[in-house]
Protein backbone atom coordinates (compact mmCIF):
# COMPACT_ATOMS: atom_id res chain seq x y z
CA UNK A 1 0.00 0.00 0.00
CA UNK A 2 0.89 3.71 -0.12
CA UNK A 3 -0.60 7.04 0.41
CA UNK A 4 -3.82 7.28 -2.33
CA UNK A 5 -4.55 3.90 -2.63
CA UNK A 6 -3.52 0.62 -2.59
CA UNK A 7 -0.75 0.35 -5.72
CA UNK A 8 0.75 -2.98 -4.86
CA UNK A 9 0.00 -5.98 -2.51
CA UNK A 10 2.21 -6.64 0.60
CA UNK A 11 2.69 -10.24 0.20
CA UNK A 12 1.20 -13.58 -0.58
CA UNK A 13 0.13 -15.75 2.24
CA UNK A 14 1.39 -19.12 1.08
CA UNK A 15 -0.18 -22.52 1.48
CA UNK A 16 -4.30 -20.94 2.50
CA UNK A 17 -6.26 -23.71 1.60
CA UNK A 18 -9.55 -21.65 0.26
CA UNK A 19 -11.25 -24.18 -2.18
CA UNK A 20 -14.71 -23.68 0.72
CA UNK A 21 -16.54 -20.60 2.00
CA UNK A 22 -15.56 -21.03 5.44
CA UNK A 23 -11.95 -21.51 4.69
CA UNK A 24 -9.18 -18.89 3.62
CA UNK A 25 -7.07 -15.99 4.99
CA UNK A 26 -9.55 -15.25 7.98
CA UNK A 27 -7.72 -12.78 10.11
CA UNK A 28 -4.87 -10.33 10.74
CA UNK A 29 -3.77 -8.26 12.88
CA UNK A 30 -0.95 -5.78 13.48
CA UNK A 31 1.70 -5.92 15.89
CA UNK A 32 1.35 -2.92 18.65
CA UNK A 33 4.85 -2.08 19.04
CA UNK A 34 4.80 -1.26 15.25
CA UNK A 35 7.28 -0.50 13.56
CA UNK A 36 9.93 -1.36 16.24
CA UNK A 37 8.49 -4.46 15.93
CA UNK A 38 7.42 -4.69 12.44
CA UNK A 39 5.26 -7.94 12.03
CA UNK A 40 1.82 -8.71 11.02
CA UNK A 41 0.10 -11.86 12.70
CA UNK A 42 -2.35 -13.98 10.58
CA UNK A 43 -5.12 -16.81 11.06
CA UNK A 44 -5.47 -18.67 7.83
CA UNK A 45 -6.76 -22.25 6.98
CA UNK A 46 -3.12 -24.19 5.78
CA UNK A 47 -2.38 -27.06 3.17
CA UNK A 48 1.25 -26.81 3.63
CA UNK A 49 1.52 -30.10 6.21
CA UNK A 50 -2.53 -31.60 5.95
CA UNK A 51 -5.67 -29.89 6.59
CA UNK A 52 -4.96 -27.58 9.61
CA UNK A 53 -5.17 -24.22 10.95
CA UNK A 54 -2.02 -21.74 11.03
CA UNK A 55 -1.30 -19.33 13.10
CA UNK A 56 1.46 -17.57 11.98
CA UNK A 57 4.10 -14.50 11.45
CA UNK A 58 5.38 -12.00 9.01
CA UNK A 59 7.84 -9.59 8.87
CA UNK A 60 7.06 -6.54 7.03
CA UNK A 61 9.61 -4.42 4.98
CA UNK A 62 9.67 -1.07 3.35
CA UNK A 63 9.17 2.97 4.79
CA UNK A 64 8.47 1.55 8.01
CA UNK A 65 8.62 4.92 9.05
CA UNK A 66 6.07 6.19 7.20
CA UNK A 67 8.56 9.11 5.62
CA UNK A 68 7.82 8.56 2.00
CA UNK A 69 6.09 6.75 0.43
CA UNK A 70 4.15 4.60 2.63
CA UNK A 71 4.68 1.06 0.75
CA UNK A 72 5.58 -1.91 2.83
CA UNK A 73 5.92 -5.43 1.97
CA UNK A 74 6.71 -8.83 3.41
CA UNK A 75 8.53 -11.92 2.26
CA UNK A 76 6.37 -15.31 2.27
CA UNK A 77 9.82 -17.00 3.60
CA UNK A 78 9.80 -14.56 6.80
CA UNK A 79 6.76 -16.70 8.44
CA UNK A 80 7.29 -17.94 11.83
CA UNK A 81 4.68 -20.10 12.52
CA UNK A 82 3.10 -19.87 16.39
CA UNK A 83 0.82 -22.49 15.64
CA UNK A 84 0.47 -25.20 12.95
CA UNK A 85 -1.51 -28.23 14.12
CA UNK A 86 -5.03 -27.08 15.03
CA UNK A 87 -7.32 -29.77 13.06
CA UNK A 88 -9.26 -28.59 10.37
CA UNK A 89 -11.05 -31.87 9.91
CA UNK A 90 -14.25 -30.69 7.81
CA UNK A 91 -14.75 -27.16 6.25
CA UNK A 92 -16.54 -24.79 8.46
CA UNK A 93 -16.29 -23.27 11.87
CA UNK A 94 -13.12 -22.39 11.57
CA UNK A 95 -12.95 -19.02 13.76
CA UNK A 96 -11.08 -16.54 12.55
CA UNK A 97 -9.91 -13.69 14.51
CA UNK A 98 -6.25 -12.60 15.69
CA UNK A 99 -6.59 -9.37 18.01
CA UNK A 100 -4.12 -8.16 20.25
CA UNK A 101 -4.95 -6.82 23.65
CA UNK A 102 -3.18 -4.44 26.25
CA UNK A 103 0.80 -5.65 26.25
CA UNK A 104 1.50 -7.87 23.24
CA UNK A 105 -1.00 -10.83 24.21
CA UNK A 106 -2.55 -11.67 20.83
CA UNK A 107 -5.88 -13.42 21.34
CA UNK A 108 -6.91 -15.85 18.62
CA UNK A 109 -10.73 -17.44 17.98
CA UNK A 110 -11.16 -21.37 16.77
CA UNK A 111 -14.70 -22.95 16.08
CA UNK A 112 -15.42 -26.19 16.91
CA UNK A 113 -14.38 -27.89 13.62
CA UNK A 114 -17.98 -29.25 13.66
CA UNK A 115 -17.30 -31.37 16.31
CA UNK A 116 -19.34 -29.68 19.28
CA UNK A 117 -17.96 -31.69 22.10
CA UNK A 118 -14.72 -30.29 21.41
CA UNK A 119 -15.47 -27.30 22.25
CA UNK A 120 -15.79 -28.32 26.74
CA UNK A 121 -12.47 -29.93 26.56
CA UNK A 122 -9.85 -27.65 27.63
CA UNK A 123 -7.13 -29.93 25.91
CA UNK A 124 -8.45 -29.66 22.39
CA UNK A 125 -7.55 -26.29 20.83
CA UNK A 126 -11.42 -25.93 19.11
CA UNK A 127 -14.42 -24.40 20.48
CA UNK A 128 -12.01 -22.04 22.27
CA UNK A 129 -10.16 -18.13 22.24
CA UNK A 130 -6.61 -18.77 22.78
CA UNK A 131 -3.96 -16.08 24.65
CA UNK A 132 -1.09 -15.98 23.50
CA UNK A 133 2.43 -14.09 24.71
CA UNK A 134 4.87 -13.25 21.08
CA UNK A 135 6.72 -10.83 23.08
CA UNK A 136 9.31 -13.32 23.54
CA UNK A 137 9.51 -14.91 20.04
CA UNK A 138 12.86 -14.48 18.07
CA UNK A 139 13.04 -11.98 14.66
CA UNK A 140 12.69 -14.18 11.57
CA UNK A 141 11.56 -17.26 10.27
CA UNK A 142 10.61 -20.09 12.47
CA UNK A 143 9.33 -23.55 13.04
CA UNK A 144 5.68 -23.79 15.35
CA UNK A 145 7.42 -21.88 18.42
CA UNK A 146 7.89 -23.93 21.99
CA UNK A 147 5.08 -24.36 24.02
CA UNK A 148 6.05 -22.38 26.71
CA UNK A 149 7.50 -19.88 24.78
CA UNK A 150 3.62 -18.69 23.65
CA UNK A 151 2.09 -19.34 26.79
CA UNK A 152 1.30 -15.69 28.64
CA UNK A 153 1.52 -14.77 32.10
CA UNK A 154 -1.78 -14.91 33.63
CA UNK A 155 -3.92 -17.75 31.33
CA UNK A 156 -5.84 -19.64 33.55
CA UNK A 157 -4.24 -23.10 32.40
CA UNK A 158 -0.82 -22.16 32.68
CA UNK A 159 0.27 -24.30 35.09
CA UNK A 160 -1.89 -27.49 33.27
CA UNK A 161 1.25 -30.28 32.04
CA UNK A 162 0.22 -30.29 29.04
CA UNK A 163 0.95 -28.57 26.07
CA UNK A 164 -1.88 -27.25 25.14
CA UNK A 165 -4.34 -26.02 27.22
CA UNK A 166 -1.70 -23.65 29.20
CA UNK A 167 -2.84 -21.19 25.97
CA UNK A 168 -6.50 -21.78 26.57
CA UNK A 169 -8.12 -18.07 27.48
CA UNK A 170 -12.24 -19.16 27.43
CA UNK A 171 -14.21 -21.95 26.05
CA UNK A 172 -17.64 -23.37 25.25
CA UNK A 173 -17.63 -21.61 21.84
CA UNK A 174 -19.50 -22.89 18.53
CA UNK A 175 -18.01 -20.56 15.79
CA UNK A 176 -16.44 -17.49 17.30
CA UNK A 177 -15.60 -15.82 13.71
CA UNK A 178 -15.34 -12.20 14.97
CA UNK A 179 -14.77 -11.05 17.99
CA UNK A 180 -13.06 -7.64 19.55
CA UNK A 181 -11.04 -6.75 22.96
CA UNK A 182 -11.93 -3.49 25.02
CA UNK A 183 -9.22 -1.18 24.67
CA UNK A 184 -10.48 0.11 27.95
CA UNK A 185 -10.86 -2.94 29.93
CA UNK A 186 -9.52 -5.48 28.02
CA UNK A 187 -12.73 -7.96 27.97
CA UNK A 188 -13.36 -9.96 24.79
CA UNK A 189 -16.64 -9.70 23.40
CA UNK A 190 -17.23 -12.35 21.33
CA UNK A 191 -19.64 -13.11 18.65
CA UNK A 192 -20.93 -16.77 18.60
CA UNK A 193 -22.33 -17.86 15.18
CA UNK A 194 -25.31 -20.29 16.28
CA UNK A 195 -26.57 -23.78 14.80
CA UNK A 196 -30.35 -24.12 14.77
CA UNK A 197 -32.03 -21.02 16.22
CA UNK A 198 -29.96 -18.87 18.08
CA UNK A 199 -27.03 -16.00 17.61
CA UNK A 200 -25.26 -14.24 20.46
CA UNK A 201 -22.77 -12.49 21.76
CA UNK A 202 -20.87 -13.16 25.00
CA UNK A 203 -18.45 -11.03 26.72
CA UNK A 204 -15.67 -12.63 28.87
CA UNK A 205 -13.98 -10.90 31.82
CA UNK A 206 -11.58 -13.07 32.72
CA UNK A 207 -9.82 -15.96 31.68
CA UNK A 208 -11.11 -19.70 32.32
CA UNK A 209 -14.94 -18.86 31.55
CA UNK A 210 -17.18 -21.10 29.52
CA UNK A 211 -19.80 -19.69 27.09
CA UNK A 212 -21.89 -22.94 27.28
CA UNK A 213 -21.59 -24.26 23.94
CA UNK A 214 -22.86 -27.39 22.96
CA UNK A 215 -24.77 -27.59 26.61
CA UNK A 216 -26.45 -23.99 25.90
CA UNK A 217 -27.68 -22.19 22.53
CA UNK A 218 -27.72 -18.58 22.66
CA UNK A 219 -30.49 -18.32 25.70
CA UNK A 220 -31.34 -21.93 25.72
CA UNK A 221 -30.65 -25.52 26.78
CA UNK A 222 -29.30 -27.31 23.42
CA UNK A 223 -27.64 -30.83 23.86
CA UNK A 224 -25.34 -32.56 26.18
CA UNK A 225 -21.88 -34.10 26.16
CA UNK A 226 -20.35 -36.01 28.97
CA UNK A 227 -19.18 -35.12 32.35
CA UNK A 228 -21.04 -32.20 33.71
CA UNK A 229 -22.01 -28.78 32.74
CA UNK A 230 -19.79 -26.51 33.31
CA UNK A 231 -20.71 -22.94 34.69
CA UNK A 232 -21.72 -20.69 32.06
CA UNK A 233 -21.35 -16.67 31.48
CA UNK A 234 -24.88 -16.26 29.73
CA UNK A 235 -24.71 -13.88 26.23
CA UNK A 236 -24.86 -9.99 26.57
CA UNK A 237 -27.12 -10.24 23.70
CA UNK A 238 -29.00 -12.89 21.36
CA UNK A 239 -31.47 -13.19 18.33
CA UNK A 240 -32.99 -16.14 16.40
CA UNK A 241 -32.40 -17.14 12.98
CA UNK A 242 -36.31 -14.73 12.01
CA UNK A 243 -34.20 -12.12 12.39
CA UNK A 244 -30.57 -12.95 11.20
CA UNK A 245 -27.86 -15.83 10.79
CA UNK A 246 -24.78 -15.17 11.28
CA UNK A 247 -23.38 -12.58 13.93
CA UNK A 248 -20.53 -10.49 13.26
CA UNK A 249 -18.92 -8.73 16.47
CA UNK A 250 -18.37 -4.80 16.20
CA UNK A 251 -16.57 -3.71 19.16
CA UNK A 252 -17.30 -1.89 21.97
CA UNK A 253 -16.50 2.25 21.05
CA UNK A 254 -14.19 4.25 22.90
CA UNK A 255 -13.85 7.50 22.21
CA UNK A 256 -11.02 9.55 21.38
CA UNK A 257 -9.74 12.79 23.43
CA UNK A 258 -10.14 15.12 20.01
CA UNK A 259 -10.95 14.82 16.55
CA UNK A 260 -13.65 15.89 14.66
CA UNK A 261 -15.13 12.79 13.43
CA UNK A 262 -15.47 11.10 16.75
CA UNK A 263 -18.84 10.14 17.56
CA UNK A 264 -21.25 12.05 20.26
CA UNK A 265 -20.09 11.31 23.95
CA UNK A 266 -22.99 9.28 24.59
CA UNK A 267 -21.47 6.55 22.28
CA UNK A 268 -18.56 6.20 24.92
CA UNK A 269 -18.36 2.45 25.91
CA UNK A 270 -21.34 1.21 23.58
CA UNK A 271 -21.32 -2.15 21.97
CA UNK A 272 -22.11 -2.52 17.83
CA UNK A 273 -22.65 -5.68 16.45
CA UNK A 274 -24.08 -7.08 12.48
CA UNK A 275 -25.46 -9.88 11.10
CA UNK A 276 -23.98 -10.45 7.56
CA UNK A 277 -27.01 -11.86 5.85
CA UNK A 278 -29.37 -9.59 7.39
CA UNK A 279 -27.12 -6.27 7.30
CA UNK A 280 -28.24 -4.61 10.22
CA UNK A 281 -26.31 -3.14 12.69
CA UNK A 282 -27.25 -2.59 16.42
CA UNK A 283 -25.94 -0.82 19.10
CA UNK A 284 -25.85 -1.50 22.87
CA UNK A 285 -25.09 0.56 25.86
CA UNK A 286 -24.94 -0.75 29.62
CA UNK A 287 -21.58 -1.84 31.22
CA UNK A 288 -20.17 -4.87 32.93
CA UNK A 289 -23.15 -8.29 32.31
CA UNK A 290 -26.15 -6.10 31.99
CA UNK A 291 -26.52 -4.61 28.33
CA UNK A 292 -30.04 -3.28 26.44
CA UNK A 293 -30.69 -1.52 23.20
CA UNK A 294 -29.20 2.26 23.18
CA UNK A 295 -31.28 4.74 23.01
CA UNK A 296 -32.64 5.54 19.47
CA UNK A 297 -30.39 7.95 16.31
CA UNK A 298 -31.91 10.29 14.80
CA UNK A 299 -32.15 9.56 11.22
CA UNK A 300 -31.41 5.34 11.96
CA UNK A 301 -33.60 3.39 9.91
CA UNK A 302 -36.44 1.24 12.37
CA UNK A 303 -36.24 1.28 16.59
CA UNK A 304 -34.18 -1.87 16.29
CA UNK A 305 -31.70 -1.38 13.58
CA UNK A 306 -28.98 1.45 14.24
CA UNK A 307 -27.99 1.39 10.81
CA UNK A 308 -28.77 -0.94 7.43
CA UNK A 309 -27.63 -2.31 4.14
CA UNK A 310 -24.60 -3.53 5.41
CA UNK A 311 -25.14 -7.07 4.20
CA UNK A 312 -21.35 -9.25 4.04
CA UNK A 313 -19.61 -6.94 6.53
CA UNK A 314 -17.11 -9.05 7.47
CA UNK A 315 -15.26 -7.34 10.09
CA UNK A 316 -15.65 -3.47 12.16
CA UNK A 317 -12.49 -1.65 13.45
CA UNK A 318 -11.97 1.62 15.61
CA UNK A 319 -9.72 3.91 14.40
CA UNK A 320 -7.66 6.64 16.28
CA UNK A 321 -10.02 9.12 14.94
CA UNK A 322 -13.00 8.00 16.77
CA UNK A 323 -14.24 6.68 12.89
CA UNK A 324 -15.21 2.83 12.23
CA UNK A 325 -14.15 1.04 9.36
CA UNK A 326 -15.52 -1.74 8.16
CA UNK A 327 -14.72 -4.62 5.31
CA UNK A 328 -17.49 -5.57 3.40
CA UNK A 329 -16.75 -8.72 1.32
CA UNK A 330 -18.76 -8.06 -1.84
CA UNK A 331 -21.92 -5.64 -2.79
CA UNK A 332 -24.87 -8.57 -3.88
CA UNK A 333 -22.67 -11.09 -3.49
CA UNK A 334 -20.59 -10.15 -6.26
CA UNK A 335 -17.38 -11.32 -6.89
CA UNK A 336 -14.85 -8.76 -6.35
CA UNK A 337 -17.06 -5.73 -4.88
CA UNK A 338 -15.59 -5.91 -1.06
CA UNK A 339 -14.98 -2.58 0.06
CA UNK A 340 -13.44 -1.02 2.96
CA UNK A 341 -15.63 1.57 4.00
CA UNK A 342 -15.72 4.35 7.25
CA UNK A 343 -18.62 5.47 9.40
CA UNK A 344 -17.84 9.05 10.87
CA UNK A 345 -19.21 11.20 13.14
CA UNK A 346 -23.21 9.94 12.90
CA UNK A 347 -24.55 13.84 14.23
CA UNK A 348 -22.69 15.63 11.08
CA UNK A 349 -22.41 12.75 8.22
CA UNK A 350 -25.61 10.97 9.48
CA UNK A 351 -26.09 6.80 10.10
CA UNK A 352 -26.82 4.55 7.01
CA UNK A 353 -30.22 5.85 5.29
CA UNK A 354 -33.15 4.02 5.84
CA UNK A 355 -34.40 2.17 3.13
CA UNK A 356 -36.72 4.51 0.25
CA UNK A 357 -40.39 3.93 0.10
CA UNK A 358 -40.34 3.25 -3.36
CA UNK A 359 -39.77 -0.05 -3.08
CA UNK A 360 -41.33 -3.12 -0.57
CA UNK A 361 -40.96 -6.70 -0.54
CA UNK A 362 -43.47 -8.67 1.30
CA UNK A 363 -42.63 -11.73 3.58
CA UNK A 364 -42.89 -15.11 1.56
CA UNK A 365 -46.16 -16.98 1.95
CA UNK A 366 -46.11 -19.79 3.02
CA UNK A 367 -42.84 -19.56 5.37
CA UNK A 368 -41.42 -22.46 6.59
CA UNK A 369 -42.79 -24.30 3.31
CA UNK A 370 -42.65 -27.71 2.08
CA UNK A 371 -43.84 -26.60 -1.43
CA UNK A 372 -43.75 -23.60 -4.11
CA UNK A 373 -43.15 -20.16 -2.45
CA UNK A 374 -44.89 -17.17 -3.95
CA UNK A 375 -42.70 -13.69 -3.45
CA UNK A 376 -44.45 -10.64 -3.69
CA UNK A 377 -43.07 -6.79 -3.88
CA UNK A 378 -44.40 -3.61 -4.88
CA UNK A 379 -42.69 -0.78 -7.00
CA UNK A 380 -43.24 2.52 -7.28
CA UNK A 381 -41.83 3.07 -10.87
CA UNK A 382 -41.76 0.82 -14.28
CA UNK A 383 -38.22 -0.93 -14.15
CA UNK A 384 -37.00 -4.61 -14.65
CA UNK A 385 -37.00 -6.42 -11.63
CA UNK A 386 -34.40 -9.20 -10.30
CA UNK A 387 -35.10 -12.10 -8.04
CA UNK A 388 -32.42 -14.37 -6.73
CA UNK A 389 -32.44 -17.26 -4.52
CA UNK A 390 -29.38 -17.62 -2.59
CA UNK A 391 -27.84 -19.87 0.17
CA UNK A 392 -26.14 -18.63 3.25
CA UNK A 393 -22.94 -19.21 1.83
CA UNK A 394 -24.20 -15.83 -0.45
CA UNK A 395 -24.32 -19.16 -3.50
CA UNK A 396 -26.67 -18.17 -6.36
CA UNK A 397 -28.79 -21.39 -6.33
CA UNK A 398 -31.94 -19.54 -8.59
CA UNK A 399 -33.38 -16.27 -10.52
CA UNK A 400 -36.99 -16.15 -10.53
CA UNK A 401 -37.57 -12.89 -12.50
CA UNK A 402 -35.29 -11.35 -14.73
CA UNK A 403 -37.32 -9.28 -16.97
CA UNK A 404 -38.23 -6.56 -19.11
CA UNK A 405 -39.28 -3.36 -17.73
CA UNK A 406 -42.71 -4.45 -15.25
CA UNK A 407 -45.31 -1.21 -14.63
CA UNK A 408 -45.43 -0.09 -11.20
CA UNK A 409 -47.55 -1.66 -9.21
CA UNK A 410 -47.45 -5.12 -7.48
CA UNK A 411 -45.99 -8.27 -8.79
CA UNK A 412 -45.84 -12.03 -7.87
CA UNK A 413 -43.31 -14.45 -9.03
CA UNK A 414 -42.87 -18.20 -7.52
CA UNK A 415 -40.04 -20.26 -6.41
CA UNK A 416 -40.44 -24.26 -6.32
CA UNK A 417 -37.70 -24.93 -4.45
CA UNK A 418 -35.36 -25.89 -6.79
CA UNK A 419 -31.74 -24.76 -8.08
CA UNK A 420 -31.11 -23.71 -11.80
CA UNK A 421 -30.53 -27.47 -12.56
CA UNK A 422 -34.11 -28.39 -11.63
CA UNK A 423 -32.53 -30.64 -8.66
CA UNK A 424 -34.61 -29.74 -5.07
CA UNK A 425 -32.37 -27.62 -2.44
CA UNK A 426 -31.91 -29.41 0.91
CA UNK A 427 -34.64 -28.18 4.02
CA UNK A 428 -32.83 -24.87 5.63
CA UNK A 429 -32.34 -21.40 5.06
CA UNK A 430 -32.59 -19.36 1.97
CA UNK A 431 -32.19 -15.83 0.81
CA UNK A 432 -34.61 -13.85 -1.84
CA UNK A 433 -33.04 -10.56 -3.09
CA UNK A 434 -35.08 -8.11 -4.75
CA UNK A 435 -33.39 -5.97 -7.72
CA UNK A 436 -35.14 -3.06 -8.96
CA UNK A 437 -33.59 0.54 -9.98
CA UNK A 438 -30.79 0.17 -8.46
CA UNK A 439 -32.50 -0.67 -5.01
CA UNK A 440 -32.05 -4.10 -3.22
CA UNK A 441 -34.04 -5.92 -0.68
CA UNK A 442 -33.99 -9.20 1.01
CA UNK A 443 -36.03 -11.69 2.63
CA UNK A 444 -35.79 -15.02 4.01
CA UNK A 445 -37.39 -18.51 3.30
CA UNK A 446 -37.50 -21.62 5.23
CA UNK A 447 -37.85 -24.39 3.18
CA UNK A 448 -38.95 -27.79 4.95
CA UNK A 449 -38.41 -31.20 3.34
Amino acid sequence: MSRGGVVTTLGTVPGVRSTDTERGLLGIAVDPNFPSSPYIYIHATDNRFGTLIAISRFTLTGDLADTGTGALAFDPASRYDLIRNLPDVVSNHNGGTVRFGTGRTLYVSIGDDANNCNARLVGVLAGKILRLDVSRLPAGPGDPAPYALLTAAGNPFAANTDSLSPRVWASGLRNPFRFHVDPLTNDLFVGDVGENTWEEVTRFSAGGQNAGWPWREGPVAWSTCSGSQPAVVAPIVSYTHSDGVVVISGGVYRRPATGNVRFPLEYDGNYFFLDYYSGFMRRLSGSGSSWAAGPAATGQPNATDWASGMENVSDVLLMPDGSLLYARQSENSVALTGEIRRIANPVTLGVMPSPRASLSFAAPNPTPSRGPVALRWSQSTAAAARVTIYDVAGRTLRVVADRAPLIAGSHERSWDGNDSNGAAVAAGLYFAQLEVAGEVRRTRILLLR
